[in-house]
């Protein structure tokens, strides 16, 4: 289920956001590297985009409270720069259910893909996002969070 008690199923596979443009500028780059506790020289860390990626899907809401980050791939053509123009679209890849301790979920397998200026890709980010029925009863119900 998506938060509002919709669905999430293998009809949203194909859906995409629309694109959303992004100059790499020095100081988010900045303040990411200092959070990651390494060394900022000018270079773009892989994780930039997954760490300020926006981009709604219609149908689904991706980023609600009590989804679990399952898991991010990055795969880069091109490095990127401070300065740098990227235009990116999410799509909805896969959708598909398994059981767990937590009962039913279901995981869905966002890809992004970023492009430069001139049209070439840069990257392509695979992101698992699960949904656990679990999680989204607590969040059904007002003031009810278990915690898990």
């Amino acid at each position: 289920m998506n938060g509002g008690g919709k669905i999430i199923g293998k009809d949203l596979i194909g859906r995409e956001s629309k694109p959303v443009g992004v100059r790499v500028e020095a100081d988010a780059v900045r303040r990411l590297a200092e959070a990651a506790g390494i060394p900022f020289e000018n270079q773009v860390p892989p994780t930039f985009f997954g760490t300020f990626m926006k981009g709604s899907i219609e149908g689904i809401d991706l980023f609600q409270f009590g989804t679990i980050h399952g898991e991010l791939k990055f795969t880069y053509f091109q490095t990127v720069s401070v300065g740098d123009y990227i235009v990116y679209t999410r799509r909805i890849k896969d959708v598909f259910g398994r059981s767990g301790r937590l009962g039913k979920m279901t995981f869905v397998i966002v890809e992004t893909t970023g492009r430069n200026y001139a049209g070439e890709q840069v990257f392509i980010m695979s992101s698992t996002i699960i949904f656990s029925d679990h999680r989204m009863k607590c969040n059904d119900q007002p003031g009810k969070n278990t915690g898990i």
